[in-house]
């Protein structure tokens, strides 16, 4: 990449600029899109360079409002956090309305755009275009990426340049590009917050990052996020393997004694964590509903775990593994007793819920009888705060967890407009998370030795913020590998893999026609090739493990040594590069998607030869040295051949005739 470069100057109000190797690729702009008692700025009066350089600082609304504009560098990378921080140095009450921490102008020329759809099953559709017209993306589901996705890329159609921008936020928000100018941040729709004189409010930031091109920005992006954004621990960096109960048995068909027979199986196989997903609380009753309970986390099924917590964790650690345990700590069911016990604490929409037309509500067991119920405890109440956080420490000391799975099976719209909650009618959304974001902090603190997954009706809340709060995220709810690799094409352009956790394809019990699979059918090529596409991120597994044959239980043992011996380290550290275009659903996209994963100068190439494909001859390489020699093994038969990087990046490392349908190729440099 070229030589990245950035100034600020408090001309004008202030500006900001990017270059890439001397030429412009943001050029001197706004720096921030403010609405104040019904007045926008986007500049400040006074501006003075903060005292590390890193922005300016002056106000706005004749004083009123003291504003902090932040372009904070990340990791070195050519990516940056820009950030908000206001303050009401007057005498009277601000609403504020709009505070979008990005407000700046591409370089003059036509941009092709990139941005991905998303709903339960379908994350990551792409949706190309360009700046010839304008272009407007906005969620208002109150989950991140139901509906779309938080992220946009940009890319010269010159090829000489690209910007990606994403808001580091995980309710509604929204990016513009209008003539050229960008600007992004919170969603306005159904949002106004009152700073009184003394409040302090640091809006949503927005992540932005640069390169030749889309790739180059991505990865600058993604380097970024696993250098300095996302939480470290041991426990998180030891990259264990994870068993789920979920898809072959869901709320069904478990049981204790199903959990602790796959534990046993699973500790042979080299599994280090047991997860038991919903099922496990509410009434005792084997055919209890569990998203009419959620909330009642206090109460255990004793139909399906008659012994109890306790005894469920010790039974997983007794034959090795450790214990796992789901639980959607945010959520209140309709017949949950928390809404009779706690009503001081529920998300509530006063005047009654009215769906935005712009989402298709997946909000399971909402009331029929009661508007108002919104499904979920408001943690922008200290009562909530405090429901969650013991909630989530409760299961933890009950079952000895050191995993633990944090759904949200909610779509929150524009939040709660309770006035007793300690915020406004307007501004519950924003509370809501910022609350979410400081019981997950303080949770991570007083469990160093838990990893602390987060999901949403599968992927949707994958967004930098909660990325920030949490080890990793749950790709998606369907697994099946043309999926996956559709979801894990479009995630690595925001995530790095360390942030990623997927399931191989699962052993469905569901409806979900595509995720059906007879796996009793299976070659031992297909099966190697449905686990392989798990590799490239955090691996897990949800499989009748003690019904498999020996065969079948013989090849995931092999795949999680092969994780955890040559590909964790990739994972751990690496980035992870698209050599191919997007893979799409039914058959359509890319039929011989290639990924890289690299760190330093060890790389793990992966192919995968989908349906109505012909396998490659060879596979081009990126990011070798060319004047170095590297060894290149075949993960699958050991074998090894030497190959130049040059050679690796003009001609392509070899793929033999008549191949299996997925490779994985490592390379490191020859000694």
């Amino acid at each position: 990449m070229r030589r990245v470069s950035t100034r600020l100057d408090v001309a004008g109000g202030g500006s900001f600029a990017v270059q890439l190797g001397g030429t412009h690729v943001l050029t001197p702009a706004r720096l921030f899109a403010l609405t104040v008692d019904g007045q926008s700025f986007n500049g400040l009066s006074d501006p003075v360079p903060l005292a590390d350089g890193r922005g300016l600082a002056g106000t706005v609304a004749d004083g009123a409002l003291e504003v902090t504009w932040v372009m904070a560098p990340l990791a070195g990378q050519a990516a940056w956090e820009l950030g908000l921080a206001l303050q009401n140095a007057g005498s009277q009450p601000l609403r504020i309305t709009r505070m979008d921490p990005l407000a700046t102008q591409l370089a003059t020329g036509l941009w092709r755009t990139l941005h991905f759809t998303s709903k339960w099953g379908e994350e990551f559709e792409p949706v190309p275009g360009s700046t010839h017209a304008p272009l407007s993306l906005e969620t208002r589901s109150g989950r991140s990426s139901h509906g779309l996705h938080p992220w946009l890329g940009l890319e010269l159609d010159s090829g000489s340049a690209a910007v990606v921008v994403s808001p580091a936020w995980s309710g509604n928000w929204h990016i513009d590009v209008v003539d050229g100018a960008v600007s992004a941040g919170i969603s306005a729709w159904q949002f106004m917050t009152v700073l009184q004189p003394g409040d302090r409010l640091t809006a949503p930031s927005v992540v932005l990052a640069v390169g030749d091109d889309l790739d180059d920005a991505a990865a600058a992006l993604t380097r970024a996020i696993g250098l300095a954004w996302t939480p470290r621990s041991a426990a998180a960096e030891a990259l264990p393997v994870e068993w789920n109960h979920w898809w072959p048995y869901e709320d069904a068909e478990v049981t204790e004694a199903v959990i602790w027979d796959n534990a046993r199986v699973g500790a042979q196989l080299g599994v280090d964590v047991v997860t038991v997903d919903a099922g496990w609380f509410g009434s005792s009753d084997d055919r209890s509903a569990w998203p009419e309970q959620r909330g009642d986390w206090d109460r255990v099924n004793g139909a399906r775990f008659p012994s109890g917590l306790e005894a469920l964790g010790s039974g997983i650690r007794e034959h090795g593994p450790q214990a796992g345990i789901w639980i959607e700590a945010e959520a209140v069911g309709a017949s949950a007793q928390l809404r009779h016990r706690r009503p001081d604490i529920l998300a509530l929409a006063t005047e009654g819920w009215r769906r935005d037309p712009s989402y298709d509500c997946l909000t399971v067991s909402l009331d029929a009888g009661d508007p108002t119920f919104l499904g979920y405890v408001c943690l922008g109440s200290p009562g909530g705060r405090e429901h969650v956080a013991h909630a989530l420490d409760e299961v933890v000391r009950s079952t000895g967890a050191k995993w633990v799975k944090l759904d949200f099976n909610v779509d929150p719209d524009h939040g709660c407009t309770r006035t007793d909650h300690g915020h406004g009618q307007a501004d519950g959304l924003l509370r809501h998370y910022q609350g979410l974001y400081s019981v997950l902090d303080e949770f991570r603190a007083r469990h160093l030795d838990v990893v602390l997954e987060a999901c949403s009706s599968g992927g949707l809340r994958l967004d930098l913020e909660l990325a920030r709060h949490v080890h990793c995220l749950f790709l998606s709810d369907p697994d099946y590998t043309e999926h996956h690799l559709q979801v894990l094409w479009g995630a690595s352009l925001l995530f790095p893999p360390s942030s990623l956790l997927g399931w191989s394809w699962s052993q469905w019990r569901g409806d979900h026609e595509p995720s059906r699979l007879d796996f009793a059918t299976l070659t031992v090529d297909e099966f190697d090739t449905i686990l392989r596409a798990a590799l490239l991120h955090r691996f897990g597994i949800s499989y009748r493990l003690n019904e498999l044959n020996e065969e079948q239980r013989e090849r995931i043992r092999h795949h999680i040594t092969t994780f955890k011996v040559t590909i964790a380290p990739l994972v751990r550290d690496g980035t992870l590069r698209r050599l191919t275009r997007q893979p799409l659903r039914y058959g359509r996209g890319e039929r011989v998607p290639l990924f890289q994963l690299s760190l330093h100068d060890t790389h793990l190439i992966a192919g995968f030869q989908l349906r109505g494909a012909s396998p490659p001859s060879r596979v081009v390489a990126v990011g070798l040295d060319p004047d170095r020699d590297y060894l290149v093994t075949d993960l699958a038969s050991g074998t090894t051949a030497v190959v130049n990087g040059a050679r690796a990046m003009s001609d392509g490392i070899p793929i033999a005739a008549g191949a299996a349908s997925s490779w994985l190729r490592y390379l490191e440099p020859r000694a």
